[in-house]
């Protein structure tokens, strides 16, 4: 998938700031305890156990927020308790509390990178962005006439992308491609090889599926020259997802909740 962001919207600044504020709290709570035992105050070092129980409740927060929830990131305040509610003398309160903070730090990378992001303000909007919207008009006609079905399988594979889950998404649209229209079929079967390399389970091909020339006007984004590898081959997922969409729009009314839901990860394929 293209590595292109976004610019950042105010519900993904506020995501950011307490995503920072994760290992700030935990390592900065038990360094300040430090420099305060250093110095000769003598407090009792479990009150700086403070910070890890707040940076484990912010990082349950941040698992909550995802329309895919990690049970191991929203168990952490649990641990928290569980860790510092017994008392304990000071070299043994560091050692458990800087362990703690790196584990709550590790935990918030693996939530980040593999339960994607959390929904933000432009999601939780109840209309289309306008290149979204823009881009739905654009392709209307070519991928109109979906049965309920297929068109709910189209939004199902959105919604796996947005959350990472590329292992499921292989081969949910495009099993009976021939029903499909042509650049629909076309952006099933990239999608689902995506999917595969994704998940890890299968090596990028060197003949990868592509859009044809005939596609293009029909392309959200335009295709970099061949020559460019790597682009070349991000841009085809990016614009097979954004037809996926627009097909899962038009022809699957009662999925569009969950489709404006994942318009943060659609609006960064624009980029």
């Amino acid at each position: 998938m293209s590595s292109s962001t976004v610019s950042a919207t105010p519900g993904m600044n506020n995501q950011q700031y307490l995503e920072l504020a994760i290992p700030l709290f935990s390592f900065g709570a038990t360094f300040a305890g430090v420099i305060l035992w250093s110095r000769g105050i003598e407090i009792n070092f479990q009150f700086f156990a403070l910070g890890c129980v707040i940076g484990s409740c912010l990082l349950a927060y941040l698992a909550w927020c995802r329309p895919k929830k990690d049970i191991v990131a929203l168990s952490t305040p649990i641990y928290a308790f569980i860790f510092f509610v017994v008392p304990t003398d000071y070299m043994s309160g560091i050692v458990l509390q800087m362990l703690y903070a790196a584990s709550l730090t590790l935990l918030l990378v693996r939530l980040k990178y593999r339960f994607g992001e959390a929904h933000t303000a432009v999601s939780a909007g109840k209309e289309l962005a306008s290149p979204l919207r823009d881009y739905v008009d654009l392709t209307r006609d070519a991928v109109s006439g979906l049965s309920p079905e297929t068109a709910h399988q189209a939004a199902v594979v959105i919604s796996q992308f947005s959350t990472g889950e590329y292992a499921r998404a292989a081969g949910t649209l495009g099993g009976s491609s021939g029903s499909l229209p042509a650049i629909l079929s076309r952006a099933a079967g990239i999608a689902n090889e995506h999917a595969l390399l994704l998940e890890g389970s299968a090596p990028r091909p060197a003949n990868y599926k592509t859009f044809l020339p005939e596609d293009e006007a029909l392309l959200a984004k335009p295709l970099p020259p061949s020559e460019d590898e790597e682009r070349h081959f991000d841009a085809q997922l990016d614009n097979a997802l954004l037809v996926i969409f627009s097909a899962a729009w038009i022809g699957a009314e009662t999925d569009r909740p969950h489709l404006l839901g994942c318009q943060a990860f659609l609006l960064k394929l624009f980029q």
